[in-house]
């Protein structure tokens, strides 16, 4: 589990950075296609999807993040009873039709100082810049706790999911510091859903610790383009062990972000048995 738990770690810290380069092979096709105008649109639901869709189109956005709150620290793999994530950030650029990502993570209460490049589904990391570059898949780690990972199939899921009677966002307009000076402010309940698939990815002896836990999403998208300027993301549980705080800011859009693959990087597959 000892070279395991380092890929997991740094597959969970940029699996969202991930997620949203590779789809970058479903630009401008599917169902997110449609031709109405973002400003028109009206269902809080499609909203979110046409955000993704924008994420999606767009040649390259910036990503700053914070996250704040606790978590039992055996989940984290740590002695303490409660780990307190007040402090941590990151920062990280997308080129989704490159497929590429890059970002840096620092917490001092996790003791991290990480930086990752992802190009499609293979990541290099390293924990910290002195430190030598280590090559992984997160497609495995993802295809290791059966969770579908599939960039093509990506949309339709996240339509599907928020086509769900139970799924019932509401929306209603903000001002905001986007270009237009006006936002849309949707907020939905994600059950306990997300949470469950954060379960498949920890090792077994470790989800089997993680309580059910429900994920509120709170974002706020130009009200012209729908392009994400403001994320909100909160993970509580019914017992008051996890209570997690995610703000991610995006910026940027479409500026020339060069990331580079690094060189000569050794494989960090686990072996049998690890």
């Amino acid at each position: 589990m000892a070279n395991r738990a380092p890929l997991l770690g740094a597959a969970a810290l940029f699996g969202v950075l991930a997620v949203g380069s590779v789809v970058g092979v479903v630009a401008g096709v599917g169902p997110l296609a449609a031709a109405m105008p973002p400003a028109k649109v009206t269902d809080p639901e499609e909203m979110l999807a046409r955000s993704l869709q924008s994420v999606i189109d767009a040649d390259a956005v910036h990503l700053d993040a914070t996250v704040t709150g606790h978590l039992p620290g055996r989940l984290l793999d740590r002695p303490e009873a409660t780990v307190v994530l007040d402090g941590m950030r990151a920062e990280g650029d997308i080129r989704p039709k490159d497929a590429k990502t890059r970002g840096h993570v620092e917490s001092a209460s996790l003791g991290l100082d990480l930086d990752g490049v992802t190009v499609w589904d293979v990541i290099w990391y390293r924990h910290g810049a002195s430190d030598p570059w280590i090559r992984a898949s997160l497609g495995a780690v993802a295809a290791d706790a059966g969770v579908d990972a599939n960039p093509l199939t990506l949309v339709d899921r996240v339509r599907g999911y928020l086509a769900r009677p139970d799924v019932t966002p509401t929306v209603r307009d903000v001002a905001c510091g986007s270009p237009s000076g006006s936002c849309r402010h949707i907020e939905l309940d994600a059950g306990t859903d997300p949470s469950a698939i954060l379960g498949l990815l920890l090792p077994p002896d470790r989800a089997a610790d993680l309580p059910p836990t429900r994920t509120f999403v709170m974002l706020d998208a130009d009200a012209t383009t729908l392009r994400p300027v403001h994320l909100v993301v909160e993970l509580v549980s019914d017992d008051g062990t996890v209570d997690v705080r995610l703000v991610v800011d995006a910026s940027h859009w479409d500026e020339n972000l060069v990331i580079d693959e690094p060189s000569a990087a050794p494989s960090a597959e686990p072996s049998p048995g690890s």
